[in-house]
């Protein structure tokens, strides 16, 4: 009876320690990874509050405090059959000016393309000013993976509030002239087929995700269509 005994406490000794040392482990490598996901949300939203220049729309600091103190639920906030909008937003205020900093989602070839896009409002109405893809990794290397090209991304940016409100599409959906680059945008036409050649639905999933940021904004954050 003893050794059972002797048994049964060296046994519930071990697992206490084992517990123990999964909780502390669990712990260290929760925290980690939530300042690896802090980390990478900051770097996205201050990405698309720069301008051409490099200098940031919103002080840094704010930019931080904000993406901190702002809850992350990952919930969806707003969806169409061609996107959805997901949580958080981030709201900043600048002069005159609303900035807000949104997550869309739309499929893609291989999978959902994540898009984070940066919107102006002010008395014009609301316009893109800049958008960065951070998910594409199901998309085809060497074709909608390419939509990763930073030069490639700057094609779906800035637009006016004028053509977010008629819609953007791709060059390949609406037979597009040979139009240079920023010529087609003006037209609320992304210009990629020559850089894009044979992934036509990656960017599309880019212009969806675009489409309904702005369309939610418009409905549901009390932007204004002008």
């Amino acid at each position: 009876m003893k050794g059972f005994f002797k048994t049964g406490l060296i046994l519930m000794t071990y697992c206490a320690v084992a517990g123990l040392g999964l909780g502390l482990v669990y712990s260290i490598t929760k925290d980690r990874i939530t300042s690896a996901e802090f980390k990478n949300k900051t770097q996205a939203v201050e990405h698309v509050l720069k301008d051409e220049n490099g200098s940031y729309l919103v002080p840094i600091s704010e930019i931080e405090n904000t993406v901190f103190n702002t809850k992350s639920t990952d919930e969806i906030l707003y969806e169409t059959d061609k996107g959805k909008v997901l949580s958080p937003v981030y709201v900043f205020e600048v002069s005159n000016q609303k900035i807000y900093v949104v997550t869309g989602s739309s499929i893609g070839f291989g999978g959902p393309v994540v898009t984070v896009a940066s919107f102006v409002e002010d008395n014009k109405g609301i316009s893109l000013h800049s958008i960065k893809v951070i998910e594409y990794s199901q998309e085809t290397p060497g074709l909608g993976a390419k939509i990763a090209d930073s030069s490639i991304q700057k094609r779906f940016y800035p637009l006016d509030s004028a053509v977010l409100e008629n819609g953007v599409n791709v060059d390949k959906d609406v037979g597009a002239p040979d139009l240079p680059p920023d010529e087609a945008k003006k037209n609320g036409i992304v210009k990629v087929s020559d850089v894009m050649t044979g992934a036509t639905i990656t960017p599309r999933a880019v212009v969806n995700s675009i489409n309904t940021m702005y369309e939610y904004l418009v409905k549901r954050m009390g932007g204004s269509e002008q």
